[in-house]
């Protein structure tokens, strides 16, 4: 692996020195890489993979390009850079494929369910264990007649010594 490290950074055209510095390491360290006479880690192999968007089976190996070929698009760019799920590769690519009418109705539905969240957040943080909810006209004027009947039932019942 030392002689591919070598190769690499000969190919990106850069001093041990710069290379250390992408890495986030000393230059000897770099120097012993490259003459094998301490073994590259895992994690500094991932950084370096990634750092120079190297193929790791090659960095390891020699088998394939020594390259990962770029992205094809920039949504596929931005799906490596954040290492997106496929599922979040199609709602991102559905997104920006939408006229921006059809994108404003989602963003207006997103921020109205995250306003109605954070309502409901607030309310479990002022009354802790005592979820608040909302009812419409219909479901209060049927608990207040409930509650009109009951209060009539017990004031009949105290008239008549019940």
């Amino acid at each position: 692996m030392n002689e591919r490290l070598k190769k690499l950074r000969k190919a990106l055209d850069l001093t041990q020195q710069e290379f250390a510095d992408r890495i986030r390491v000393k230059r000897n360290t770099v120097a012993t890489y490259e003459m094998g006479r301490s073994g590259i880690s895992d994690a500094a192999i991932s950084l370096i993979c990634k750092e120079f968007n190297v193929n790791e089976a090659w960095l390891r190996t020699g088998e394939g390009d020594m390259f990962i070929p770029e992205p094809a698009s920039e949504l596929e760019a931005i799906a490596k850079k954040y290492d997106l799920s496929h599922e979040a590769y199609l709602l991102i690519e559905k997104f920006v494929t939408l006229s921006k009418d059809k994108q404003d109705i989602i963003i207006d539905f997103v921020k109205a369910a995250a306003a109605s969240m954070a309502e409901d957040e607030a309310e479990e943080k002022a009354a802790p264990g005592t979820k608040v909810r909302h009812i419409t006209k219909e479901q209060q004027d049927y608990i207040d007649a409930e509650v009109e009947a009951y209060r009539r039932t017990l004031e009949l019942q105290e008239k008549i010594g019940g």
